[in-house]
């Protein structure tokens, strides 16, 4: 671990929230928090910024932060909305989600920091973006921390729109997507490598973007930087398989990790897709469970 920033938290900005299931069951969750959650386990201390309600769920996220051992300094309680919730549906077979409206983290306030510099990495998604004052924070602390990003796009609409592309991800350190994203932000054909090469130098032309992830589901992932050819890897089989919730997020999260801790990029990139699969031989996103997060580089 030789790089100067391996011994500095990262910052973790956006939702956090509960998935209520039609059995009654509530997870808790959101992509910035799950990011969090895994990066505290692997030992990396993260500061989650993020907004919850004076409400039973916003008491639960304390109980589990506290109880997993994450600093709550830089959460808020905003006394007049809930706490995020997504409402998951079947409808015949395949969950659908609603991702409730004008919640807490929709109010996100800058952090109560006057110092940036003791930070690695500014993390943030997309999904955080369709609030205005929580985009207002997000490019505020673009501004004033001048940290190196890793921004983790989500298109989920109806909550996303062509316009924030900009303000999220112009001179990014990290930009991680799905193909199916690539393509629909540079309508660019990505069902080959080649093609997926073309249309990453196309957004990195447009938005001065470094490095980018770009992920692939069954077929792996391809880390494309900007000094170099980029790096293939292969996908994780899981065994068994339980459920790909949170597979991208555990595979951020561990990239992310290795971008902290200076590791060389090949083995960051191994060791995110084994985690990716083995979180999906767990049932859900997170675990709370500390072994889980041993060895993850090894």
């Amino acid at each position: 671990m030789t790089d100067s920033k391996a011994n500095r938290p990262p910052l973790i900005l956006g939702e956090v929230l509960f998935d209520r299931f039609p059995d009654g069951r509530q997870v808790l969750g959101g992509a910035p928090f799950n990011v969090a959650w895994n990066l505290h386990g692997m030992g990396y201390h993260p500061c989650m910024v993020s907004a919850i309600g004076n409400d039973e769920a916003g008491q639960e996220v304390l109980r589990s932060m506290a109880d997993w051992g994450m600093s709550a300094e830089q959460m808020q309680t905003i006394d007049t909305k809930p706490s995020g919730a997504v409402q998951v549906e079947l409808k015949d077979g395949e969950p659908v989600y609603d991702i409730l409206q004008d919640r807490a983290w929709d109010y996100i306030e800058p952090p109560a920091v006057e110092d940036y510099s003791g930070y690695s990495y500014l993390y943030y998604g997309s999904l955080a973006y369709r609030s205005e004052r929580t985009a207002k924070t997000i490019r505020q602390i673009i501004d004033q921390s001048q940290l190196p990003r890793f921004v983790d796009l989500n298109i989920r609409p109806p909550w996303f729109k062509e316009s924030w592309v900009s303000g999220l991800v112009d001179g990014a350190d990290w930009l991680k997507l799905n193909h199916d994203e690539l393509q629909r932000l540079t309508q660019m054909p990505c069902d080959t490598r080649e093609n997926v090469r073309k249309a990453v130098d196309k957004l990195r032309t447009a938005h001065q973007v470094a490095n980018f992830c770009i992920t692939s589901g069954s077929k792996g992932a391809f880390l494309a930087t900007s000094d170099g050819d980029g790096i293939e890897i292969a996908v994780t089989q899981p065994n068994p398989l339980v459920d790909t919730v949170g597979a991208g997020d555990g595979f951020a999260s561990v990239l992310l990790a290795g971008l902290i801790s200076g590791r060389p990029l090949r083995q960051v990139g191994d060791a995110a897709s084994r985690f990716a699969g083995k979180v999906c031989e767990n049932h859900g996103a997170t675990c709370q469970d500390k072994s889980f997060y041993e060895n993850v580089f090894t």
